[in-house]
């Protein structure tokens, strides 16, 4: 704020310095950032700093847009708003666009009614420096505009000579930074500080990364919602015009933690907590994954000693329902990493260049949310073979991603910018050669069919959670000569029909109990499903391995 403070107060303190020469005052300055990240109370508290020599006025951007519907009203609305400023007492003026990316988007997209609106803008722009012939001069006049995304503008708007300077409010990275805002924010909400040590609050500001201004708020009343509630639990009755009760430090915590950030929200699907001990067997692979990504954050002194760079990218592949998907999302678990997941296909549209542009915005989200997982599920989609002289819009798309991927910048030791790739794919024989060289997807995990043994912890944690009568042996089930090639997946489906079969069995029989499932129950679901993994696709994944591409 002191950067936006400076450009604008210095014209009007040294006047000499751009009385002549080539220096011009400031036309126009943008404030850009993620929601919530607090550009408009920056904004407002700016202008109420300066509204004594400064005649501030505030334009919502959404009410213009919502009269494009009526040909020429938004225009004639938007000049009679810099009319307004011009006739003010103070000579020296600021303009505030809160959302300028509704009324100035670039011109020729989707945004019907917005082209003439943009272009009446940039026209009234050009005359601030009073050298047009107006009704009333714009001498004096800065505008301050806000957006959440600068790419979204028409770059018109973005040139010298309209738009100055460009200040970018990041989501704060510093630990620090992050506690002091909580802080901030549980005492504008009414309530003190709890007993805790600035330790302490470090140690929670480290369970919000990724968190904005607008995350810490929302944490910091669910802290108080939760001390409400405990204190409404433990008194009988309750003054209700007594202040609201301390949280305590696992108030806090637990507010946190159940918070999300918002810059994730747009991009990510649900994602139920995953840990590696609800996923039987698969232990080489889990190690392996361990190694690559939790290590070089819980164990950062070890590789800063020895010089080992962590992986850019990792490729889990093999037969589909063998849990790659809930491989990637255990690990944003465990390594308690921010997760952005996305299936290959939804970034492609049919419009030119957005594609490419959704994957950088997701890149972008990826950085300021990190240390973070991005998860391509289905990667083959817009990571196919590209043909000599491929112009599609996949072959566009995949040339972003190996950009995307060129600059992520995992240094040995850097935990705060820590963003790792993983894709999921069926079919890696497709993948383009230029994705899996070093450098990017650094390495290739197979994950198989599940052994016998890895069956049993399957079957072990899925039944865990159903009535299952006393002849149900685990073992038997798992043997090779009932269940073998049935996937993670079809295991848990086997679980699912055999209890399907014990409530048809209770139906049938109308007594008023609890099923059960019976050994006879799972050996008739097993009997029935059909395998999806055929000895083709096993050979074929053998052979895929034996030609030396994936570290196993």
């Amino acid at each position: 704020m002191e950067r936006i403070r400076q450009v604008l107060l210095t014209p009007m303190l040294r006047p000499e310095l751009f009385a002549k020469g080539s220096m011009k005052r400031p036309r126009g300055i943008l404030l850009h950032g993620p929601s919530g990240v607090g550009k408009s109370s920056l904004a407002r508290q700016l202008g109420e700093e300066l509204e004594s020599i400064l005649h501030v006025q505030y334009v919502n951007c959404s009410s213009l847009q919502s009269q494009t519907s009526i040909v020429g009203e938004a225009e004639r609305e938007l000049s009679r708003l810099f009319r307004l400023s011009g006739t003010a007492k103070k000579q020296n003026r600021l303009l505030i666009f809160d959302d300028i990316h509704l009324i100035c988007p670039r011109r020729g997209g989707y945004a019907p009614g917005t082209d003439q609106l943009a272009s009446t803008l940039l026209s009234l722009i050009d005359g601030v420096d009073g050298s047009e012939d107006q009704e009333v001069s714009n001498e004096g006049l800065v505008l301050l505009a806000i957006t959440t995304n600068a790419s979204l503008l028409d770059p018109a708007l973005r040139r010298p000579g309209r738009i100055d300077v460009e200040v970018e409010v990041p989501i704060p990275d510093e630990a620090s930074t992050r506690a002091e805002i909580l802080q901030f924010h549980l005492g504008q909400a009414g309530a003190s500080p709890p007993a805790i040590s600035s330790t302490d609050w470090i140690s929670l500001a480290k369970l919000a990364k990724g968190f904005n201004g607008a995350d810490c708020m929302l944490a910091m009343k669910e802290a108080i919602r939760s001390a409400i509630l405990r204190n409404l639990k433990a008194t009988v009755s309750r003054e209700i015009s007594s202040p609201p009760p301390n949280p305590t430090f696992s108030d806090l915590s637990t507010a946190i933690r159940a918070t999300k950030p918002s810059i994730i929200k747009s991009v990510t699907v649900e994602i139920p907590k995953v840990l590696w001990s609800s996923i039987g067997g698969m232990e080489s692979v889990k190690r392996e994954l361990r190694e690559a990504i939790e290590m070089p954050l819980t164990h950062s002194d070890l590789f800063i000693k020895l010089g080992i760079p962590p992986p850019r990218g990792i490729l889990l592949y093999g037969p589909p329902g063998c849990s790659k998907t809930l491989m990637a999302r255990a690990l944003a678990t465990e390594g308690h990493m921010n997760f952005l997941a996305v299936k290959g296909p939804e970034l492609l549209s049919k419009w030119l260049g957005e594609s490419e542009r959704a994957l950088a915005s997701l890149f972008k989200r990826a950085r300021m949310a990190s240390p973070s997982i991005v998860f391509f599920d289905e990667i083959d989609a817009i990571a196919s073979k590209r043909g000599a002289g491929d112009s599609s819009s996949s072959g566009r798309l995949l040339s972003q991603l190996l950009t995307e991927l060129d600059g992520v910048t995992n240094t040995v030791g850097n935990t705060k910018q820590r963003v790792v790739v993983v894709g999921a794919t069926n079919r890696p024989d497709i993948l383009d050669s230029a994705l899996t060289r070093p450098g990017r997807i650094d390495r290739m995990i197979y994950v198989g069919v599940p052994d016998s043994d890895t069956r049993v912890r399957i079957f072990q944690i899925t039944l865990a959670e159903k009535s299952c009568s006393q002849d149900v042996d685990i073992e038997h089930l798992a043997r090779d000569d009932v269940t073998q090639g049935f996937s993670g997946a079809e295991c848990v489906a086997i679980c699912r029909d055999a209890a399907l079969l014990a409530l048809e069995e209770i139906e049938d029989t109308g007594e008023d109990i609890i099923p059960q499932i019976r050994m006879q129950h799972l050996l008739e679901a097993a009997g029935g499903m059909k395998r999806q993994i055929t000895p083709q696709m096993i050979e074929f994944y053998a052979s895929f391995r034996e030609k030396g591409f994936a570290k196993v």
